[in-house]
This record gives structure tokens, sequence and C-alpha cells, in this order.
């Protein structure tokens, strides 16, 4: 193969306005070596071309400055290791250009004297300066392994000189390689020692497969394409030569455990050829395969997993006569089991609650959809289809629709009615089937595939989704039943549209405008996310607001208030918002709020409840609201799952603050308030309240250090007390007891209770045991003002009021 001697001129000419005289010296020519196209050679193909090594190109890419002195001369000596330059065929003009911005200039031979060529190139692009190269007739050298060239003329910044390496190696067993090395004393070289431009390997191949196949324990699976290459050389050809075909053979062999089965029937590029099959090993002839194809796609390979185990992965070993043995992952052997997974590269959606899916009252354009969720066999067959399994949301998300494909050979045996598709008819009869609460799908409501047979089953679907006013974080959607292993994935998130701040107020009882010493404050998610008209409401429970107080907005949201108040009706309390915030989320304070109670109201804790009716689709707060609010204006029953038709009145919890007003009345001491009698028995799931037995998650219990240990809220409930005035900290993981005149605060691992601020000391630390609040028998007594208080230890009862 010829070879050639090139330069490209590359980047723009560099315009200067100093004389070219001013230009850079010697000293501040630099350039880089590279070999580009390196060779790998078969000891085959190496010995057949006679130890020829070609097709690979040095370049030397120059860095630095321009120069363009008229007497400038570089030379640059090019020495090869393992390799020299073949006589009387390298480096001839007529195969030699200079290609500049894309323009070719052909080099002209101007003379030939004591062993040296000169070779000329000319033309305008070349900015009217001669490029010469003066090298050495190789014929000359006899075969020389250095030779020196020298340059002489303009070059630019950027512009490459390219040599071409068309040489003879001396030695081509495998593993040997050639290099070369470039040196200069007029040009500093980077990057020019022992660059290697030409190597020899062993003969072989290489394997890869499309995909690993599952398949499960005693069961069959087709092996995916399989593809046999040269690892180097352009065909088989040259790893097999004609006197070695006749004994060749292609090999495919099975690890310990699998099987190929009586009906493999294989296919190489399409064809099918003859094979011989022992059990664990293909055979197959060369003599029966076309050696001048580059690639051999093998097809058709059954297998059974006689006796590997769900985990294991399958090898295929490949060999070829003459060649180093490769080995693909081609089989995974699984458990039947049903998988439900999402994908992880998608962001999870944030959603905002308390909307419906129109984002009525907000500007946000979310399409409260979830992630794409699939559930898929591992294995046909794997869907066990006589049990029934059930998805479920957190409580306070509901699910207003969903768009499901079902994938694979088996297929849904519901009735698809008025619904748009077999699919949604599927999940809503699932969702009735829950009491819309979970989707329990039941048996035989799918046909299962056949085992080794067809496509798995998968169900792909997204679920439309809205959430309660107080529900905030992940929607984690759970897959559960007698035939799945249970399962978890994240499938969207929601957030509040606002936020409440406010604080317990204790107040006597009075009558008319008794005012709410504190504030409420609302805080709006972020800036213009509440919509011009969009309406909010307080509501107190069980008692009503008797005048309007005063609103306040920040002054840096530039949100306004319609009429800039807040107005009262029927006890309730409501403010519009007239434009939207721009720079910053409003913030919007209301005081000054009055109370109209009336003498009958009971001590205890009254919420506050605070709503946009607007977000909530406009729908009566105390009922819920149906159909078109939830799912917004293009809601059509048939189309959708009904979630709302039959939840209760307390579809939505629009609780602010637990306990905003706490009513404390001058009761009678806690002592003689106290008229029931309740036996607690130690490690039981019930107690004893009067005459009543009352059933409690967690038992009563006798701790590590001996004292008898009682449920907080269970007991306080059994002696009288209303459970609203037990209430919960989670911050603090604080509980607080409001009974008559008495405000009684235990918390988590302290020794001590505070009533009405004045600190006990107690006998036991607080504990928590399954989520639920004990103290010790006498603490809790103590601070009650249960003096009556006994204990069995034979039957290990504690009682509380035994004499009453």
């Amino acid at each position: 193969m010829k070879k050639f001697l090139s330069m490209v001129m590359a980047a723009a000419m560099v315009v200067s306005l100093v004389p070219a005289t001013a230009f850079a010296a010697s000293d501040d020519v630099r350039a880089t070596a590279k070999v580009v196209d390196a060779q790998n050679y078969t000891e085959t193909e190496i010995e057949t071309a006679n130890s020829v090594a070609s097709d690979a190109e040095l370049q030397l890419t120059f860095t630095t400055a321009d120069y363009t002195a008229a007497d400038f001369t570089a030379d640059i000596d090019l020495t090869l290791d393992n390799a020299y330059f073949r006589a009387g065929t390298s480096l001839k003009a007529e195969d030699m250009y200079v290609k500049v911005d894309g323009s070719v200039y052909a080099g002209e031979q101007t003379a030939t004297a004591n062993g040296i060529r000169t070779i000329t190139f000319t033309g305008a692009g070349l900015d009217g300066a001669d490029v010469v190269l003066k090298v050495p007739s190789v014929a000359g050298q006899n075969d020389a392994d250095e030779i020196t060239v020298t340059l002489k003329g303009k070059l630019d910044r950027g512009a490459v000189l390219a040599i071409g390496l068309d040489t003879v190696m001396d030695k081509v067993s495998k593993g040997k390689t050639a290099t070369i090395s470039v040196d200069s004393d007029d040009i500093r070289i980077t990057n020019g020692d022992d660059l290697v431009y030409a190597s020899v390997e062993s003969k072989g191949i290489k394997a890869s497969v499309k995909d690993t196949v599952d398949i499960a324990t005693e069961e069959v699976a087709t092996l995916k394409e399989i593809k046999v290459e040269p690892a180097v050389g352009s065909n088989f050809a040259a790893l097999i030569t004609d006197e070695q075909v006749a004994k060749a053979e292609l090999k495919l062999k099975l690890p310990s455990g699998y099987e190929f089965t009586a009906k493999t029937d294989v296919q190489v590029n399409g064809t099918d050829v003859d094979f011989t099959n022992d059990d664990d090993e293909i055979v197959i002839k060369v003599s029966k395969l076309n050696r001048n194809e580059d690639v051999w796609k093998i097809t058709g390979l059954e297998v059974e997993a006689t006796s590997a185990k769900a985990g294991a992965t399958g090898l295929v070993k490949i060999s070829l006569t003459g060649s180093d043995t490769v080995s693909v992952e081609a089989i995974k052997v699984v458990d039947y089991n049903v998988v439900m997974s999402v994908d992880e590269d998608e962001d999870v959606p944030v959603i905002y609650s308390g909307v419906n899916v129109d984002n009525k009252g907000i500007t946000d354009d979310s399409d409260h959809e979830s992630l794409e969720v699939t559930i898929e066999e591992t294995f046909a067959g794997a869907w066990n289809n006589s049990k029934d399994f059930t998805l479920s949301v957190p409580e306070g998300v509901y699910i207003a629709d969903v768009d499901a494909n079902w994938v694979g050979e088996g297929e849904l045996t519901v009735e698809q009615g008025s619904y748009k598709d077999k699919e949604t008819a599927w999940f809503a009869g699932a969702y009735d089937e829950g009491d819309y609460v979970d989707l329990t799908f039941k048996r035989r409501t799918w046909d299962e595939t056949e085992p080794g047979t067809g496509d798995k089953i998968e169900i792909n679907f997204t679920l439309t989704l809205v959430a309660d006013p107080n529900f905030e974080g992940d929607v984690v959607l759970k897959l559960t039943g007698d035939a799945v292993d249970e399962q978890e994935v994240t499938i969207a998130k929601f957030v509040k549209p606002f936020v409440v701040e406010a604080q317990q107020n204790d107040m006597q009882i009075d009558y008319r405008n008794t005012e709410i010493p504190t504030s409420v404050v609302i805080k709006e998610a972020e800036a213009g996310l509440w919509d011009k008209n969009t309406k909010f409401e307080l509501a107190l429970d069980k008692i009503e607001f008797d005048d309007e107080g005063k609103i306040a907005v920040d002054e840096k949201s530039g949100l306004e208030i319609k009429d800039d108040e807040i107005k009262e009706d029927g006890g309730v309390l409501s403010f519009t918002i007239d434009s939207r915030s721009d720079d910053e989320p409003a913030v919007v304070t209301i005081s000054g709020m009055q109370l109209y109670m009336q003498r009958s109201l009971p001590a205890g804790a009254y919420d506050l409840d605070v709503w946009s009716s607007t977000m909530l689709g406009d729908a009566d707060k105390a009922t819920g609201y149906l159909g078109e609010a939830v799912f917004g204006a293009d809601y059509d029953k048939n189309d959708d799952i009904e979630v709302i038709a039959d939840i209760n009145d307390d579809f939505y919890s629009t609780t602010a603050k637990a306990g905003f007003v706490n009513i404390v009345t001058a009761g009678r001491e806690d002592t003689e308030s106290f008229t029931t009698k309740v036996v607690v028995p130690v490690g039981e799931s019930y107690l004893i309240s009067g005459e009543n037995k009352v059933t409690i998650d967690v038992p009563a219990y006798i701790n590590a250090n001996g004292y008898t240990m009682l449920p907080l809220r269970a007991v306080a409930v059994a002696l009288g007390i209303n459970s609203n005035n037990v209430l919960w900290d989670q911050s603090t993981r604080t509980a607080t007891i409001m009974y008559g005149s008495k405000i009684i605060n235990m918390t988590y691992g302290q020794k001590v209770v505070y009533v009405n601020g004045a600190m006990i000391p107690a006998t036991a630390a607080v504990e928590i045991t399954n989520d639920r609040m004990f103290l010790g028998l006498r603490d809790l007594g103590n601070a009650l003002g249960v003096t009556d208080i006994t204990w069995d230890g034979a039957t290990r009862t504690a009682t509380l009021n035994g004499n009453k």
C-alpha cells in the first residue's frame, strides 16, 4: 500500500501588524506528536503481508507562535523500533499533499541528488510562501530505521505535518509492537517517545449478547442473540485458514445447572446450520459457516434451568478452534415473583394538597399525575391470579383517575362497561372493593400466562391524585397480597399551598366579645401561588367568631386583600385575594379576633380550622365534595374512578391548630372529679372503666426498674377526661392533659411532671412504647390528683378509685 508525506495547514492564518521578521525564533516553535490509525494485526495477517505494517500515520501538530523567516530550517529525526522504512516504496511525491482550510495542494518533486529528495508545495492558500520538504531517498538509505525530515518555509499555529508509516516489522510474533520516536534540535517536540503504531495480537474472538434472559428453575427460555466477532482482523478468514477449516469448530457451552433443550434450532446470521447438541454444549462445524463474515449472529438457543437456583447467572462459554475461549452472561435465574417499580431517573412530581385536579385557586399548572408505575412478573406464569392483591396510598391521599396499559399475553377478564377501557374499569372496580381507601384487585380478574411461553405480564399505570389539605410529604404506593412480596415505591410528593401558625389560648368562659390574645398567621408557599379571587375561611369547633378582627399583609409580597378587610358571616371569618403576590410569598396576619362563648360550653380544647373554599372546589366543607369539584370541569363519572362517591363527611381535614382555644373553668378539685373506678391488668390488651371493658392497643407493663407503667391516654380517658383534652406535641415529645383548672405536662425521658407549671418529681422517667406514652402508676395518680390507688402483686393489677 502506497503511503504519503503530508502537511495539513489547520486553523485561520494569524493576522499581525508587525513585520514578518518580528515573529518567533526557532526556540519558540513547538509541536505535539501522535499516531493516528494505529493498527492491530493477527499473526496470520502480518505474515501474509510479509511483515509490512502500514495504514498508520504520524502527525506533528504545531502549537506555538508562527514563524516565517525564509531561511528557517528544521530537521526532524524519526526513529523506529522493531521496524524499518521499506526501501524504494515510501514517501513518493505523487502520494503527498498539503491541505489548508479544506483546499488540497499537490507536491512536486523538484530535485533528487546525493540520496536526498526535495519536494515543494505551492499555492495561494499557503499565503505566498512555499513549503519545502527535504527527505532522504529511502532506497538510498538501505531500509533505514532512522530518517531525517528537513522542513523549510512558513507554518502557522495549528498546522499538521503528517507522515505515512509504510514499514516492515522485524518481529511479528504475538505481543510484539512497532514504535516510532520523534526528536528535533530545532523544534520542541511533546510526547515524541515510543509511539506505538502497530501491534501483533493472537488470533481470537470476542462475544456479546443483546441482553440477559430471565428464567425460573425448571423452566425454559430462549437466549437473546449472541454475536461472535474476530478480536482483530476484518473477518473470520483471518482466524481460520483454508488448511484449518476442515477441523475447526465453534462451540457454545452452558455452565452447570443448565441444558440446551431438544427444541433448540440454531441459526447463524438468519440461516439454519447443522450442529450437534450434547445437552450442555452446542458444536457447529466452521466449514458450514461463512468465513468472510465479520460477525456471526447466533439465535435459536433454547435453554432449561435444570437445577440452577434463583439468583444464579449463566455464563455461556464460546470457543473457536485456535482462539481463546470467551464468556458472555446470557442467563439470570429468578424467583417466581411480581415486582413493582418506577423510573428512578425521573423526578418525583410535586403536587399541592387541598386543591382539585384543575388547581382551582392557585396558579400551579401541574396535572396531579404520579410517576408511571410498572408492575410485572419476573417470569411468565409468576403472577398467580388465584389471590387478591392490593395497592394502597397513604391516608389523606385519594385517587381521582388512572391511565393504565396492560402488556403481555395474559389479559384482563373484567367487563369494560361504560368505562373508556378495561384497565380503567379494572382500577375502578378495585377502588370500590377497597371502599375508596385501597385498591383491592380481586382474583380471577386477569388471565395468567403459561410458564416458558409468551411474554411476561406487565401493567403500566399513572395515577391522578388529590390530597387532604393537611397532607404533606411523599406519596408511597404499597403493593401487598398473599401472592406477592410487600413492596413500596414513591410516586409523588404533596406540599401545602399555605401553612398556618397559631398558638394555644387559655381562656375563661365568657359571653360576647371575648378577644383572643394571639394572632393567626397564614403564609403562602411560594410567591404568586394564590390566585386572584381565592377565598380563605377560619372557623372554630362549636364556638363562633363574634367580630371580624384585623387583617394585615406584609409589605414585600405585593399581595392585596379585597376591600382590605376580613369578614364575619355566621360565626366564620373569611377574606379574599384581590391581587397576587409577586416578589415574595405573602404573609397574612389576623389579629384582634373576638369570640361568642356561650356559658354552657364545657371546659376543654377547641380546634381552629383554616381552609380555602376556592381550592376545595367551592364545596360544602361540612360534607366534603363530589364529582366536578374534585376532578375539575372535565369530570365524567364514566371515565374517572368515582373516588368520592361514598366517602363520609370527614373526607377532608382542615384543622390548622388543635386546641387553639382552651376553655379553663375553676371546677372542683380533681380528686373529687373522678368517680369512675379503673382497673388496669398488666400485660392485657384491655382495662375496666366502671362496668365497661375497654380495648387498648398497648397494654400496661412493668419496666426494667420494676415500676408499673400505665398508658397515659387510655387511663386518662377511662377516668373521664375528654380525649380531646389529652394533647400530643411530636416536636417536643410532650403530652398535655387539661382537666378542670389543671394543665398537666410530661415529656418523654424526663423524671418530672409539671402541674400548672409547678414541677413534681416522678419516681420513673416518662417512657414511649409502641408509639404510646407511659407514666408510672403512682406518678400518674399524683399528677391527676387520684389518691385512691392500689396494686395487687398476685394478679398484677393496678386499680384507681378502688373504693368508688
